[in-house]
């Protein structure tokens, strides 16, 4: 046994030892990102790009570690460039409380079609110092953050043969990768939207045709995939909405309902035979709330005392299980 962990030990470290802090300006602000390169590549190789979004107070490395339960295994194993990019982060009021996020253009607005996100007895959430005269429900960054994904994208194009590229986020980040599907669906062979359902009146849609899954777990009281208001009092579009709108845009023909007991109970629901040969997959877990499929919920902050050191805090590995990192891969790797 003890051999065991000294081994698992090692081979976690070898991965950290491979994964790289990069930096950037955009729009005049340092951002920054972590890039893993897996251990199989050779310089000139073609190879995929994934990248991994976080969720609201989330961070880059707490992603890749707590979220799903150590993505770069998942890069060694499909032998692909894995990035974990860092929203915009913050410290806020007395406690000094640490808050981090994506503009998915939904809700740093606020305001939609159907109204305000969220009631009027809603959680008012802190305000980020880039936001002008934000609404009231206005709780994310009011940044460029497609922009700065699409540099971080272009630059690594520059410098290795990239193949496809895929876009996975958990919540906040979930929003996050819709929001780039929909502003850059031809940079995309596939999007993962993972229990981020956008807000209502403000879920979108692209213009041209792009592999999309939406995940959703029953329970999730936080981003509710069906009842639309959350906990906190912020309204969602339901998840149904959201799966019959890009399948409609995009003329699909067919349409099949499939639900399995393989580790939790599923039911997907696909539309095929769609303009470009795209699918739309809808995902609900029924026996999951707000948390990566394989994990639970409240995983991927890996905050610590200070926070200072955001890009590389310690982490603590949930469970090394890829049961769900490799259920969601090997439905977008095959579409």
């Amino acid at each position: 046994m003890i051999r065991i962990l000294i081994i698992l030990f090692l081979s976690i470290n070898a991965l950290s030892s491979s994964m790289s802090e990069k930096k950037l300006i955009h729009d005049g602000v340092e951002r920054n990102y972590l890039q893993y390169i897996p251990s199989q590549f050779k310089n000139g190789d073609s190879i995929n790009l994934v990248i991994g979004l976080h969720g609201y107070t989330g961070s880059a490395s707490g992603f890749e570690k707590e979220t799903t339960g150590n993505f770069n295994l998942s890069a060694e194993k499909y032998n692909f460039i894995s990035i974990y990019p860092q929203g915009l982060y913050f410290h806020n009021g007395n406690d000094n409380s640490f808050i981090s996020s994506w503009n998915d253009m939904s809700a740093s607005k606020g305001y939609g079609s159907k109204g305000e996100i969220c009631s009027v007895d809603a959680i008012i959430y802190p305000k980020y110092p880039n936001c002008k005269n934000r609404n009231r429900c206005t709780w994310t960054s009011c940044d460029d953050d497609l922009g700065f994904l699409k540099k971080i994208i272009d630059l690594t194009k520059d410098n290795y043969n990239i193949n496809k590229v895929y876009v996975l986020g958990m919540s906040n980040g979930g929003m996050m990768a819709q929001a780039l599907a929909c502003e850059y669906p031809y940079l995309f062979a596939g999007v993962v939207n993972v229990v981020g359902m956008q807000h209502l009146g403000l879920s979108c849609t692209p213009e041209s045709p792009v592999n999309f899954i939406l995940y959703g777990g029953k329970k999730d009281q936080v981003v509710p995939p069906i009842n639309i208001k959350s906990h906190d009092g912020y309204y969602y579009e339901p998840m149904e909405n959201t799966f019959n709108s890009w399948s409609k845009k995009f003329k699909c023909q067919k349409n099949i309902t499939i639900d399995n007991n393989d580790f939790d109970e599923l039911t997907k629901k696909i539309s095929y035979e769609c303009a470009n040969n795209i699918q739309i997959i809808s995902i609900l877990n029924h026996d999951a709330d707000h948390s990566w499929p394989g994990t639970s919920s409240n995983r991927g902050y890996c905050q610590t005392d200070s926070q200072e050191k955001i890009i590389f805090p310690k982490c603590t590995i949930e469970n090394p299980n890829q049961w769900g990192n490799d259920f969601l891969l090997n439905i977008l790797f095959n579409l």
